[in-house]
């Protein structure tokens, strides 16, 4: 238990986030940000060695962490949980000489959220953290190293276009979209014969994800670009309204599609203050995100604040955001709406197929086949080990401009260099999967990549 009275230093990566903490926090808790990387990750392939290389323009902010650690009773880093935030705390903690590094995630920028942070910091071994970060190094440069193999983002995109998949949506004949209730296998090239059900069923409306958020952003045409839908969801996570000193959003770089229990004990409670319509999901329909994961769902931290309260206060982009992640947030966690029409497959009678949007008219049988949503690529590059929800958005902005891909809509189409991998496409997924299943081994050695890689 962290005691609150005692001078902490508080180590995040964002100078607008740690000036948003200062405004919330107790007054013994001191927050520097690096502003990204203090030394440049310098790893040596040959000898498989990793060590921290100084940035010369960061000069000011080593000296400041020097300086405040001597009279730090605590020292906790809140650096994100992907490799440049790893990175980041390993170089500060070897800076700092700590042999143990205190983390801690920041689920929301409130007063509440940031005690409950310091109060779930645990310790992460220096040398576990410096032994996956190694990991992942000799990964990637054992992939770039070997000629024959495309880039591993075209690669992880051949994978997914090349190979069969669970799929949540689909277009009929007419490119009309459809959602399942549950994910269905099948081959990307596969059409699903369907025929109208009798049964009333209900639409899915998960909770939020990053992927999520940025496909939903752009199509929203809240922005243009996906990177700037990225943005945009950091700077409105880091808003704190001025007169209430309120956060807004909760953290903004999730993969999860389910709340923490807690937060479903905050929703009753902040559903009925609101006064909002509708009827909350019963337990047993609740999706409920393990604790140990990094973060839940994206979602507005206080549904009292409703967006026509909140967009006096915030640029329109701003507020559009918010009144987006706050209307879904709600459908998410209430009964649903019954779907206008659905179909069934006889060979998968336990899943039922709806059209996305209303006034869809086809009423007799007809086929369904596979696609990906800019969110459901997003969703299953990052379980290959391809991207991550922070840097998803500037890398699907570079893939197009690659002309590796096209999006219409939500929908994601594989162009010419995607298509050209296909028949390597299963050798390729392969290689991932095996990979992906390396980057947690102690002392993982360079000869067993080698040996996955060149297979």
């Amino acid at each position: 238990m962290v005691n609150h009275s005692v001078y902490t230093l508080l180590i995040v990566e964002s100078p607008v986030l740690a000036s948003a903490i200062r405004e919330v926090a107790p007054q013994s808790i001191y927050p520097i940000a690096t502003g990204g990387y203090c030394w440049f990750p310098a790893y040596n392939a040959t000898k498989n060695n990793l060590t921290p290389k100084a940035n010369p323009d960061k000069i000011e902010v080593r000296r400041e962490l020097k300086e405040q650690a001597q009279w730090a009773n605590n020292i906790i880093i809140a650096t994100d949980s992907d490799p440049s935030g790893d990175f980041i705390a390993w170089s500060v903690a070897k800076f700092l000489k700590i042999p143990v590094i205190r983390r801690a995630q920041l689920q929301n920028l409130s007063k509440a959220g940031i005690i409950q942070m310091l109060e779930e910091a645990r310790e992460t071994d220096l040398t576990y953290l410096e032994s996956t970060l190694k990991n992942l190094f000799l990964i990637q440069s054992n992939w770039q190293k070997e000629k024959s193999l495309p880039d591993i983002d075209l690669s992880g995109l051949a994978v997914l276009f090349g190979t069969s998949g669970y799929f949540t949506h689909f277009l009929d004949e007419n490119n009309t979209l459809f959602s399942s209730s549950a994910p269905v296998y099948c081959e990307t090239d596969e059409w699903i014969p369907i025929r109208p059900s009798l049964e009333q069923q209900y639409k899915i409306v998960e909770p939020l994800s990053t992927f999520n958020l940025i496909e939903q952003t752009v199509s929203h045409s809240i922005t243009k670009g996906y990177n700037d839908a990225q943005v945009l969801l950091q700077r409105l996570f880091q808003t704190v309204l001025p007169g209430t000193k309120q956060s807004l959003i909760s953290y903004p770089r999730s993969s999860a599609n389910a709340f923490y229990g807690q937060t479903w004990v905050n929703f009753r409670t902040q559903f009925l203050q609101a006064s909002l319509d509708g009827e909350l999901k019963p337990n047993f329909l609740q999706e409920t995100a393990p604790l140990e994961e990094p973060h839940e769902s994206i979602y507005p931290f206080d549904l009292t604040l409703k967006p026509e309260d909140a967009a006096g206060e915030l640029i329109s982009s701003l507020g559009d955001l918010y009144t987006l992640i706050y209307s879904h947030t709600v459908n998410a966690i209430t009964i649903p709406d019954s779907a206008e029409k659905t179909f069934e497959n006889d060979l998968k009678p336990e899943v039922y197929f709806y059209p996305v949007t209303k006034g869809y008219k086809n009423t007799g049988e007809h086929t369904l086949r596979p696609c990906y949503t800019v969110a459901d690529m997003g969703k299953n590059l990052y379980e290959l080990g391809v991207c991550r929800p922070s840097g998803f958005g500037e890398k699907l902005d570079s893939w197009i401009v690659k002309k590796w891909v096209s999006i219409e809509g939500t929908i994601v189409n594989p162009l010419q260099p995607v298509k050209t991998l296909g028949n390597r496409a299963a050798g390729l997924k392969q290689k991932l999967i095996d990979l992906k299943s390396l980057e947690n081994r102690i002392s993982l050695l360079p000869e067993t990549v080698h040996a996955v890689i060149t297979s």
